[in-house]
């Protein structure tokens, strides 16, 4: 872990972290198995450094295909942690359960955590370009909100991501969505969109606080100590780990 790239932004009964290539891949694409010994290891040591049993976090599993729709929301407890179930597929897990922790593998998606202090709630995002489409952001608030959340009180961070500058498609559907417009930007070169204003954007539309929003300035296309699919680094992830004490 980086000492300076971890947010200041929760109480101190939330522990939220992100891990970096010095702690190892989080996640061996190029392993069919992962959840292979050697990866496990690498994870249960950063959870370990982050003071956390890697038996009580809930390994949060990405999934791609033509029947996803990239906005699935699961409520986790102890009985899916990953000392009764290898990993739950989710785009954003939440939980009311203190000692659960929710872990999920990124590389230039925006790993973002929120949490609710007065009702104790907490959620962790994989807000990467399907679910940023999807409107994922605003509809976790919505689930928040369900369970008697007040979405002023919403406390967000989003973890290192690859950054506006970085972020090149050679095309994109939503380009010429006018709510897309502000985070959309044509270069000779290609299209280059900004994932976490345009997330920034739909928290705050459903009522989240400017000042509760806090966004990592780490460019994970950019920072070599991260992983990045957008460089070239097709196998490598690294992890937000978030939990309420």
């Amino acid at each position: 872990m980086i000492t300076a790239d971890q947010p200041s932004c929760f109480p101190e009964n939330v522990l939220a972290v992100v891990s970096s290539r010095d702690d190892g891949t989080m996640l061996d694409r190029t392993n069919a198995d992962f959840h292979s010994l050697e990866t496990l290891q690498r994870r249960k040591d950063f959870c370990s450094s982050a003071g956390v049993d890697y038996a009580n976090a809930v390994y949060q599993y990405i999934a791609y295909g033509d029947d996803k729709t990239y906005d699935t929301i699961v409520d986790v407890g102890r009985d899916d942690t990953t000392a009764f179930r290898e990993h739950i597929y989710a785009d954003a897990l939440f939980t009311s359960s203190e000692g659960v922790g929710l872990f999920l593998p990124i590389a230039d998606c925006a790993g973002t955590v929120v949490y609710d202090p007065n009702n104790k709630h907490l959620a962790l995002a994989h807000l990467g370009r399907h679910a940023t489409v999807a409107n994922l952001a605003e509809k976790l608030v919505d689930h928040f909100v369900e369970r008697g959340s007040d979405a002023s009180d919403l406390i967000v961070w989003m973890a290192p991501h690859v950054k506006a500058g970085s972020y090149k498609l050679d095309y994109f559907d939503c380009a010429g969505d006018p709510a897309w417009a502000p985070c959309v930007k044509k270069m000779s070169d290609g299209i280059y969109i900004d994932m976490a204003a345009y997330n920034r954007n739909q928290f705050l539309q459903k009522g989240v606080k400017s000042e509760n929003i806090a966004i990592s300035e780490v460019d994970t296309a950019r920072d070599k100590n991260y992983y990045s699919h957008s460089q070239g680094d097709a196998y490598g992830r690294f992890a937000v780990l978030a939990m309420m004490r």
